[in-house]
């Protein structure tokens, strides 16, 4: 059956990192990690309309899928994010720490998910290098006790802007 599905939840997986990194950077502190669902694709090969590779992408669930996911479980889930399975396999545990750390950066103070943007590109660059995601490339933990996204970014740290969007 499981070859049949084209998704699966994995909070089990996912849930206990973006706890983690919730509890340690400050400017992740307005999310709370129960609202969040985890789901991997394993049908989409992770490629954008542009041949760009898709490692992962976040979405405010609809209030109508909030209402039917709680009657079907009695959970309440405000935020999907889904990873690409097909892109994310040759991540490592530093890696996948540091992407779940970008998308819950999206999730704004007012409680809406911010589209990606140049601005917000450029803090992961900066702060990880250009090529922090691919499979040979060594990424910082990002929850190890002497690392800390603020001194990785040194004098351009700017934080999450809270945006509308």
């Amino acid at each position: 059956m499981e070859e049949l599905l084209g998704f699966e939840i994995c909070n089990a997986r996912y849930k206990p990192l973006a706890e983690l990194l919730i509890r340690k950077y400050d400017e992740l502190r307005h999310i709370d990690p129960d609202s969040l669902l985890f789901v991997l694709n394993r049908k989409n090969p992770g490629k954008s309309r542009r041949s760009k590779v898709l490692l992962a992408q976040t979405y405010k669930v609809p209030a109508k899928w909030q209402e039917i996911i709680y009657q079907l479980g009695g959970l309440s889930y405000f935020f999907l994010i889904e990873f690409y399975e097909k892109s994310i396999s040759v991540l490592d545990g530093n890696q996948m720490t540091a992407l779940v750390y970008r998308e819950l950066r999206r999730i704004t103070l007012n409680g809406n998910v911010a589209a990606p943007d140049v601005h917000e590109w450029y803090q992961v660059l900066q702060g990880l290098g250009r090529h922090w995601f691919y499979p040979d490339a060594t990424c910082p933990d990002l929850l190890a006790d002497n690392v800390d996204w603020k001194k990785l970014m040194g004098p351009n740290y700017e934080p999450p802007l809270p945006m509308e969007g």
